[in-house]
């Protein structure tokens, strides 16, 4: 539509006018009819304007009958028509009335496509470009009107709660519970996501076992919060060694009263050194200083890596790890696990370590060994076998001669089993063969202590242990006068208190009938016997399970500051507006736009942004996925043994977090020369130079394949399943988050691919054949070479040239691919290349991205202008992702409910 009817259209858009329809061809056309009285003082303006008007639909028809229809019919219909629907799209009877949401909707693709130059495919005739512009920018102006007149009359409102990450986070800031180790929501259902985010309101149903959960978890909070009394005094607790009984992972070398070793074992995750006469926990909660004696000892052991596991070029550390009893067994793993401090340990040296830790009521600190050896019993294996001389003693009293441990020929070992019988018959058969624990060969303390005793690999060895609290750096608790204020908890003052806890938890003040219900609860709960302290925690608890708390109170239409507040501290902060936040809102000065980019800019800042980070790098890179589904640890020692579960996630968090606050271009996302590793994402991308658990920014200058985020180990991983790549699914993953085109799901009659276990044929040799069905093909086109173009990478991100066939190379991969609109690459690098040329699809999907997770809600296809203007506004301002932020926070759609 032309420009002339757009301003039309616009001037007529007057108070009290109706709309009715009438047809032109197949195409509602909008009619104005205005009221009487001005129609008689504005007779010939609206004369002009009927003309005006009449022309422009004679000019509508014209275009869309000799121009749009006839390509449609040469171009797409071939394809798209009543013999054939590839992508389950059909042109033929597409409607041309925009004002139908249907038909919009497969307008707006069809533009995109041709855009994109993605229809018709690149094996069928093309028309000419000025053919192919003029009907891109028909359905554009239509596109306009249909998206203003749709934004107007289609609006809805979500009432959205927080989320168990937000509610938890908020409670938290509210009572200033933040190094709290307990969470109270762990039994709290999982959320329910839309489009991987877990924060849309439409997602986040209410059911009575959440409500259920709610209750509880505020009890647990405000129980937290309210401790009363005199300060706890300080206690001193000193632990030598031993410090547990060590039962079967008794430790050969151990030596009572003087050490303890740490055998951490990275796989099953035990080895934990936990203080036995502290089975209960501490105390009190509280601050604790915390002091141990350590040394690392024979990190340059004398056996390969592949065995053991331990990096000899990285330094020995011990982690910190709090945990309850009340969880499950303290030498193992528990869900109450937090990890509170880590260490680096000296080599060959006794030191003293410290930190000021927190501490839960009835949990105590526990020492493991993260970059520890690999499980004890294939180490004990292979290394008895392959190194008899350090094991003599193990081998005579705690093997079977001929059995699979046994180290000697087996005419040797035949004549020592015979000895051995015939020596001690009965004895040695029973003690052997004792089932104890997880062997059913040996598993007994003395024969543990005999192999260990001739083990000579990495160990941490622990002399003494030192705990000293609790401290508080005031009392009564900051927690405490969150909910009191300087007030005493009595029932006269249960009002004041209320009212002013309850204005900071409801995110804006609490009108006089919201308090006058909380009073009466308080009051009425006093009556019946309970003290006031008891009662006004029970109005503490009513507040926290309040819709006013759960819920984001957003009115419909434009924000008012109190709710745009909230929209911005849940958006960046992932919990409640602070002060100056709730003090802008009060003055009503938040929604100034000046204003507003100062406090995001200051958000930003705010060590509180790396929730940001953090939450939506997860959801929309779906990170949440990583550890899901495990590698084989046979295959992939590397990610158990570097701990590259945690590094992968940081790596990309950093990335994503340098790329903001440097205020990059997001094309930085998509190829990079630069990225963030530390010594076991170095070892895994062959990495020079980097050791340690710190992150570290690195030139990628050698390294092209690694740069942006199509090179980084977290999305390789998510977009696997641990035990093979699948270039369908890693397509579909860049088609999603990458590219905002997600494809149409599979149609329900074709069979899934089934493995070729054998080996014979190549993934690419399956999907060829897959391709082959008529209604695979049309998908499949998209999804394969984006897939293809990330082959190169295995399930854990490392780099391969061939294929895995057993132990030997298989088929060398083919990292190539072409678009359907002709472009083509050859390897991932190339790949890139192409990327670069649709970053403004790029930008578009991003923007969709952190749109739709400020507000709360998935985009529809009425947010399509905002999204354009948004991204428009970035190609002007220099594309930076900071700017990107400020935009969307500034945009009508984040300002509007």
């Amino acid at each position: 539509m032309s420009h002339e009817k757009s301003k039309v259209a616009n001037d007529l858009r007057v108070p009290s006018l109706s709309l009715s329809l009438w047809a032109l061809g197949d195409r509602p056309v909008p009619f104005v009819k205005l009221h009487t009285s001005r129609l008689k003082t504005n007779c010939s303006i609206l004369v002009v304007l009927s003309l005006l008007f009449l022309n422009t639909l004679r000019t509508y028809a014209d275009t869309y009958h000799d121009t749009v229809a006839p390509f449609l019919e040469e171009y797409c219909i071939q394809c798209h028509g009543p013999e054939k629907q590839k992508g389950d799209r059909r042109y033929d009877n597409l409607k041309s009335d925009f004002l139908d949401k249907d038909a919009l909707i497969l307008w707006q693709d069809i533009a995109d496509l041709l855009n994109l130059g993605d229809m018709p495919p690149e094996e069928e005739t093309q028309p000419s470009p000025d053919d192919r512009q003029a009907v891109i920018n028909w359905i554009t102006d239509e596109l306009t009107i249909a998206y203003e007149h749709h934004k107007s009359s289609d609006r809805k409102t979500v009432l959205r709660r927080l989320n168990r990450y937000e509610y938890n986070r908020t409670v938290r800031d509210l009572l200033h519970l933040q190094p709290l180790l307990i969470d109270p929501t762990e039994s709290f259902p999982p959320d329910e996501t839309e489009e991987n985010f877990n924060n849309i309101g439409s997602a986040l149903i209410t059911s009575d076992f959440l409500l259920q959960g709610y209750l509880d978890a505020a009890e647990s909070y405000i129980e937290q919060a309210t401790r009363q009394g005199p300060e706890p005094e300080v206690q001193s607790y000193q632990f030598p060694a031993p410090f547990y009984t060590a039962g079967n992972r008794w430790d050969g070398k151990d030596v009572a009263g003087e050490f303890q070793h740490i055998r951490k074992n990275t796989t099953d995750q035990d080895g934990f050194l936990w203080l036995e006469k502290l089975e209960q926990g501490v105390p009190e909660s509280g601050y604790y200083k915390l002091r141990f004696k350590a040394q690392a000892i024979n990190r340059e052991y004398p056996y390969p890596e592949r065995i053991v596991g331990t990096r000899k070029s990285e330094p020995l550390r011990v982690d910190v790890i709090a945990g309850s009893r009340e969880y499950g067994e303290l030498e193992s793993r528990t869900s109450s696990d937090r990890k509170v401090a880590d260490f680096i340990i000296a080599d060959e040296s006794s030191e003293w370590y410290e930190s000021r830790i927190w501490l839960d009521k009835g949990f105590q600190p526990r020492l493991t060994f993260p970059n520890g050896p690999n499980r004890v019993k294939p180490i004990r294996k292979t290394l008895v076998r392959n190194y008899p001389d350090h094991f003599q003693e193990f081998i005579h009293n705690w093997t079977i001669p001929g059995d699979g441990l046994y180290p000697y020929p087996i005419e040797e070992a035949e004549v020592r089993r015979i000895e051995a019988e015939a020596q001690k018959i009965a004895t040695v058969v029973g003690r052997v063969l004792d089932t104890q624990g997880t062997s059913n060969k040996f598993n007994r303390r003395d024969g543990w202590a005999a192999f260990y005793r001739g083990y000579e690999g990495p160990r941490i060895r622990v002399f003494e242990i030192e705990l000293e609290g609790p401290y508080f750096e005031d009392w009564p608790t900051p927690s405490y006068r969150a909910l009191f204020g300087d007030k005493e908890p009595t029932i006269e003052n249960a009002r004041p208190i209320l009212e002013r806890f309850a204005d900071v938890a409801f995110r804006r003040p609490a009108d006089d009938a919201k308090i006058d219900v909380l009073h009466e609860l308080v009051l009425s709960s006093h009556q019946s016997g309970k003290s006031a302290f008891e009662s006004l925690k029970i109005g503490f608890r009513a507040i926290l399970c309040s819709p006013d708390f759960i819920y984001l109170q957003e009115p419909e239409g434009r924000l008012d500051d109190y709710a745009l507040a909230s929209r911005l501290s849940y958006f960046l902060w992932s919990t409640q507006p602070d002060q100056t936040l709730r003090e802008l809102a009060k003055a009503g000065a938040l929604s100034r736009p000046d204003v507003l980019k100062a406090q995001v800019l200051r958000m930003l800042d705010d060590k509180r942004s790396q929730a940001f980070t953090e939450q939506f790098t997860s959801r929309w890179l779906e990170l949440y996925k990583i550890g899901t589904m495990p590698p084989s640890d046979k295959e992939f020692m590397s990610y158990y043994v570097d701990g590259l579960e945690g590094s992968m996630k940081r790596e990309t968090q950093t990335f994503f977090r340098y790329i903001l606050e440097n205020n990059l271009p997001i094309s930085s996302f998509l190829d990079s020369d630069f990225t963030f590793v530390d010594g076991g994402l170095a070892r895994l991308y062959g990495i020079n130079g980097v050791t340690g658990p710190a992150m570290q920014k690195v030139s990628l200058a050698s390294f092209p394949q690694r740069g942006g985020l199509l090179g980084q180990a977290s999305i390789l991983t998510a977009s696997a399943n641990g035990i093979d790549t699948s270039p369908i699914i890693r397509g579909i993953w860049i088609l999603d988050n990458i590219l905002g085109a997600p494809p149409a799901p599979p149609p329900p009659d074709v069979e899934p691919l089934e493995p070729d276990i054998r080996g014979s044929t190549t993934i690419r040799d399956q999907l060829d054949k897959h391709r082959e069905l008529e209604t695979c093909y049309e998908c499949h086109r998209k999804i394969d070479p984006l897939g293809f173009a990330l082959e190169n990478f295995d399930p854990i991100g490392g780099w391969r040239d061939h294929y895995p066939r057993g132990n030997s190379k298989g088929p060398l991969i083919d990292a190539s691919g072409q678009l359907p609109n002709g472009d083509q690459f050859s390897d991932i690098k190339a790949f890139k290349s192409v990327l670069a040329n649709r970053q403004e699809q790029f930008a578009h999907c991003l923007t969709e991205k952190l749109l739709a997770y400020s507000m709360g809600r998935t985009i529809e296809f009425t947010d399509r202008p905002e999204v354009n203007n948004l991204v428009e506004q970035l190609s002007d301002s220099g594309s930076g992702l900071r700017d990107l932020v400020i935009q969307i926070t500034q945009s009508e759609a984040f300002l509007t409910k």
